[in-house]
């Protein structure tokens, strides 16, 4: 079965797509695949030049710049790596139900995005819809023992969240300016989510609980994740344990997060060049010379780059990046892990939602209804390495599901390893320990005179969601603006 052609999705089985279980139905969206060829537009108002703005990354920052500096007058097109647009979000189908690979849930606390959604007005749903939120159930794995709650049995674990995050009010009082409380930040930046968690005497019960949502939050095992990012992460939907599973796993699109892509395209009708990989972007001073892989020349007034902070070294700049850039992207940001979708026999947890947590050390960390079907069940599963567990393997996903809920039969099971795609090498960006001291001054900031960064991955507030991204492909249009008038 190693590299199985499977002609129904176009990929390698095992290749950087992981997954395809059966049934599963790549989807890119009729209005995107539209718009890849080139529209009409007014022509370039900068002199000499092809397009005033290319934008580099077709993901939410990408396309949102694209969208508004065109809405702003500009010529734009917009240039993707992938046959596809939405980066490290992805639309498909599996088991008759719509399911995301990458980035999946948005929220009203979460400005940007939510905002989008009113703009278009497109539909937001429960995951799982219809699940009566006081039916909930958790089941923790903790020294090898397994603990089943419910109602207010929750209630100490509850606690526990409190008494980890007892300091988030103080640190991000205001969790869109870091630099607010910077000294609180910089007197422990080195400070890892774990070595927080070791301060503590939690119960190991409520441990492994505080664990596992760090491991999901940060996507790696908790001693490699700054614990200002995980205390940023807190309070950015209020302080409260409740309001972030809502945030971060509750609401998403109906029509899949491709619909809101369409619907930005569609507004704005930029051109859209797909399969277009940027080898080299140069900047003239007066205009920017785009290359791709191919070996076209692209010249431009000015350049948006959208791109996930751990792809940049594969594009040559001149001048040549901040070297710190350059490091942090070698070095990498938090996010390995594994993100699996699992179909199980049966209605399982009747009209409530099953959550299944566990500490760093188990194959998946963090588990929970996503969708219900009379005759079966999906669920989402998050893990710290992909190396632990073959989500493609129904017979060890089906060994670690019943770790939680014993008896529970894997019907199906698929995944996406971001980190072997070339275009993200990675899934979404957390800091690492000392990142703030070391980084903080060189994320995010504009390369050259004519080049703009918009990248999801920095910036305040909430990056390293669709709602980042959004906000920062939109602040960067507004500078591109400023350049060019």
């Amino acid at each position: 079965m190693a590299d199985e052609k499977d002609d129904a999705k176009g990929v390698s089985r095992r290749g950087f797509l992981r997954g395809a279980g059966a049934g599963a139905v790549v989807v890119a969206g009729a209005g995107v695949m539209a718009n890849a060829m080139a529209t009409e537009q007014n022509g370039c108002k900068t002199a000499g030049c092809e397009y005033d703005v290319v934008v580099i990354g077709g993901g939410f920052a990408g396309v949102t710049a694209a969208r508004d500096c065109r809405k702003n007058g500009y010529k734009t097109l917009l240039l993707e790596a992938r046959n596809r647009l939405g980066g490290r979000t992805f639309s498909t189908e599996f088991a008759g139900h719509k399911v995301e690979l990458g980035g999946t849930w948005i929220h009203w606390t979460q400005p940007f995005v939510w905002a989008e959604t009113q703009r278009y007005g497109l539909n937001v749903i429960e995951s799982p819809e219809r699940a009566e939120s006081s039916l909930e159930t958790m089941v923790i794995l903790a020294d090898g023992k397994r603990t089943q709650m419910a109602g207010e049995e929750l209630l100490p674990v509850l606690q526990a969240f409190d008494t980890y995050f007892a300091d988030s009010r103080d640190i991000w009082e205001r969790p869109y300016e870091s630099r607010f409380r910077w000294n609180k930040l910089m007197a422990q930046d080195g400070l890892t989510a774990r070595d927080r968690l070791d301060q503590l005497k939690l119960k190991p019960v409520h441990r492994a609980a505080v664990d596992a949502y760090l491991v999901g939050m940060a996507h790696c095992p908790s001693d490699q994740v700054s614990y200002n990012e995980m205390a940023r992460w807190w309070a950015l939907p209020g302080w409260n344990l409740s309001v972030l599973n809502d945030a971060a796993i509750r609401y998403t699109f109906k029509d899949g997060t491709i619909s809101l892509i369409n619907a930005m395209i569609e507004d704005g009708k930029p051109d859209v060049r797909l399969s277009t990989p940027v080898k080299k972007v140069e900047d003239k001073g007066d205009h920017v010379v785009v290359t791709t892989l191919k070996g076209e020349r692209i010249v431009a007034g000015s350049v948006v780059l959208a791109l996930p902070m751990n792809v940049l070294p594969n594009i040559e700049f001149s001048p040549a990046l901040d070297p710190k850039l350059l490091e942090a992207a070698h070095e990498r940001h938090t996010g390995t892990g594994v993100k699996a979708v699992i179909k199980v026999k049966g209605k399982v947890g009747g009209e409530g939602k099953l959550y299944g947590l566990a500490d760093s050390d188990h194959p998946l960390n963090v588990v929970f209804t996503y969708a219900k079907a009379d005759d079966h069940t999906l669920f989402i599963g998050f893990g710290d390495d992909p190396a632990k567990l073959d989500v493609l393997d129904r017979d060890a996903v089906q060994q670690v599901m019943q770790s939680f809920f014993p008896g529970m039969e894997v019907e199906d099971c698929f995944g996406y390893d971001w980190n072997l795609d070339p275009y993200s090498k990675g899934t979404w960006a957390c800091y690492r320990p000392g990142w703030y001291g070391k980084y903080a001054d060189h994320f995010g900031k504009d390369h050259g005179r004519r080049m703009f960064f918009a990248q999801g991955d920095h910036g305040e507030g909430w990056r390293g969601f669709i709602d980042g991204a959004i906000g920062g492909g939109g602040k960067a249009a507004l500078r591109v603006k400023e350049l060019l008038g």
